[in-house]
């Protein structure tokens, strides 16, 4: 059949319209799980525990998916066979040459469905690794592949909104993308905190501060707080982060990286502005998944010259040489730097590179 976005497949699933083979992949792994769900369910007439045949795709042995693909339903109107986290690159030519050919006979009352939320199948490129890539093309001409994309901001806020008024809860648009924020956009954190935010709220308006108590804020929302309060020049303020990010045990690496990072949106932001270049040019021009990122740069860079964020960059880059060369304690290091890049951006200390 072709390569479908997750609202033409969804509308296919509802109709009753099934292809013989599916395979779902893609970086909003929540996406996928409704896909893949919605198809079993309606596959097997919502009757999994008898009508379902499920393998683990790092233990799936060739043979017995060709005699479960044998199969002819019993208990429902399809035989569907859910593989989950199937990773070509983990067989061999033949075994996969066999899996291919099982995928082509495929009989008409059967569902084959390659469900993969455990891994990257592009293996970080732009395009899926060699046998994997196989695997879909197969696919694509016989049935039917969805790369779930990863959605922007205002679609994830408003599938929040959604999944919370299913659960019988009120929430507003200032609620969601405050949740979006909180989880950096990751979508399989928001459902578990919205599932938890629902049974707090029991009914009633899930609120902004609400999300503020409840949900936990994670490494990168934390390190953007940081990175904020050192542009700021709030010095107990960026100790405070700063204790939090070691409070959950997160790595040094880690941290200095992801300041970087943030000290590098600022950057660019601050380039762009001064080159009257928007938001959306700098999104599109750095592939950022979400502009909240960008729009947060560009408010947080006109509080500081672009010089004293270069110098905050370069101390970060002495710190990572430091930690990696030295065998000094690793905390004295961090704040020591931390003490630097807040005093360089307030304009009380001046440094010189080359």
């Amino acid at each position: 059949m072709a390569v479908v976005d997750c609202k033409s497949i969804n509308a296919k699933i509802k109709q009753g319209d099934l292809a013989g083979a599916y395979y779902f992949y893609g970086a909003d792994i929540v996406q996928v799980e409704d896909m893949t769900k919605k198809l079993v369910r309606k596959a097997t007439d919502g009757n999994e525990d008898m009508a379902l045949t499920k393998y683990d795709g790092k233990t799936l042995k060739i043979q017995e998916l060709a005699d479960a693909s044998e199969l002819f339903p019993m208990m429902s109107p399809y035989n569907c066979i859910l593989i989950n986290d199937f990773n070509g690159e983990k067989c061999n030519e033949e075994q996969l040459k066999q899996l291919l050919k099982i995928c082509e006979n495929l009989g008409e009352q059967t569902v084959l469905v390659f469900s993969i939320t455990g891994f990257d199948v592009k293996d970080g490129r732009k395009s899926p690794t060699p046998k994997n890539k196989k695997l879909i093309d197969k696919i694509s001409k016989i049935g039917t592949v969805c790369e779930a994309v990863q959605r922007t901001f205002p679609e994830i806020a408003r599938s929040v909104i959604s999944a919370a008024q299913k659960k019988g809860c009120i929430m507003g648009r200032g609620a969601a993308d405050a949740l979006v924020v909180r989880c950096v956009g990751n979508t399989v954190q928001i459902k578990s905190e919205l599932e938890k935010l629902c049974m707090y709220s029991d009914g009633k308006e899930i609120t902004e501060s609400m999300i503020e108590e409840l949900v936990a804020a994670s490494v990168e929302t934390t390190v953007f707080a940081l990175a904020k309060s050192i542009i700021s020049c709030r010095r107990l303020s960026a100790m405070e982060e700063l204790d939090k990010l070691y409070a959950m045990r997160t790595e040094r690496t880690f941290i200095v990286h992801a300041v970087a990072t943030a000290f590098l949106d600022i950057y660019r932001a601050c380039t762009a502005w001064r080159s009257s270049m928007a938001v959306h040019d700098m999104q599109k021009d750095f592939g950022y998944k979400f502009d909240f990122v960008v729009k947060n740069a560009f408010r947080d860079c006109r509080s500081i010259p672009i010089e004293r964020i270069r110098v905050c960059i370069l101390i970060l880059r002495d710190l990572e040489q430091k930690l990696n060369s030295s065998a000094a304690d690793e905390r004295i290091l961090m704040e020591t730097a931390l003490v630097k890049m807040l005093e360089i951006a307030s304009g009380r200390m001046e440094y010189v590179y080359d």
